[in-house]
């Protein structure tokens, strides 16, 4: 048995995990970013997690999967939204004190690669996935490969333009993105305006101490008409961007990865009304191990 260090950078959060070879994640460790943290004494730590791993297993490589535009080919991350990585050679920077080799992949190709390997399109040789956060990530498989595009940057489908009459400004400069309207932050915003204009609801009650994404499932689901309300609009306006790229792409299946993915059949059921027939939509099979595996195989696929 063979094992390997996965690593799945996110916003919030470093998670670290021993993948073997059943693509089993055995151990988990987790490191906390954010705003305030600083690159190096970031990357200080991803090296000492790394080296707690490597004395429990015989690792062979690491494996990292970053938010942010990522040049795989020199193992740097460009830029990072909320990470403190500018033009940074982040491979390099773990594989010189761990003496491992260390390969570096955007966080939903590595997303994408865990779900082909062990996951929701194991089965399948074009499909796509979209990893629904505080943004939309992207990643396309075609022929049993990640596609990458000239530049490393195929897949960013939170930022075609949804509504070319918005004025809402995105970060990448453009107005009208999908991101938008359908990632977790716009799930977040519908759910406010809804609780704003309905302050008696069950779902205002529930949030009196607070809203987080996922409080609007849990209403509806406990019977409460405004969260339904607000759960099959925004799945009318998820469902129209998946039958775009279905239209665009003609993957065998449409993966969804993310918090929100968690809701399982519920949020198929929610998005079947408005799919078109070919389109073909699965929830992650990990659990939100799935960009932490597809890391870990980096360099072996």
């Amino acid at each position: 048995m063979s094992y390997r260090i996965g690593i799945d950078i996110g916003g919030m959060s470093v998670k670290l995990g021993i993948v073997d070879d059943d693509f089993r994640v055995i151990e988990r460790m987790r490191i906390a970013t954010g705003m305030g943290c600083r690159c190096q004494e970031l990357i200080a730590d991803m090296v000492d997690a790394c080296r707690q791993l490597g004395e429990r297993y015989p690792v062979s490589s690491v494996g990292i999967g970053s938010a942010g535009l990522v040049d795989s080919q020199r193992g740097y991350v460009v830029r990072a939204g909320n990470l403190p990585f500018q033009n940074e050679p982040l491979a390099e920077k773990l594989s010189g004190p761990l003496g491992l080799p260390v390969y570096l992949d955007n966080d939903a190709n590595c997303a994408l690669i865990g779900e082909h390997m062990a996951g929701a399109c194991q089965d399948c040789q074009d499909a796509i996935i979209l990893t629904i956060g505080t943004g939309i990530g992207g990643a396309i498989l075609i022929g049993g490969r990640i596609y990458r595009g000239h530049n490393g940057r195929a897949g960013e489908f939170g930022h075609f333009v949804f509504d070319r009459q918005s004025t809402r400004r995105c970060s990448c400069g453009l107005t009208g993105c999908f991101e938008e309207y359908a990632s977790a932050t716009a799930l977040l915003a519908m759910t406010r305006k809804k609780i704003e204009a309905a302050p008696d609801s069950l779902l205002a009650v529930e949030t009196a101490a607070g809203v987080d994404g996922m409080a609007v499932f849990g209403a509806a689901q406990r019977g409460c008409r405004e969260a339904v309300e607000v759960l099959q609009e925004y799945a009318r306006i998820l469902a129209m961007g998946i039958n775009s790229m279905v239209h665009i792409f003609q993957p065998e299946v449409t993966v969804l990865s993310g918090g929100i993915s968690l809701q399982g059949d519920y949020l198929l059921g929610l998005l079947a009304p408005y799919l078109l027939p070919e389109s073909v939509v699965r929830t992650t099979a990990l659990e939100g191990n799935g960009g932490l595996i597809g890391a870990a195989l980096l360099g072996t696929i």
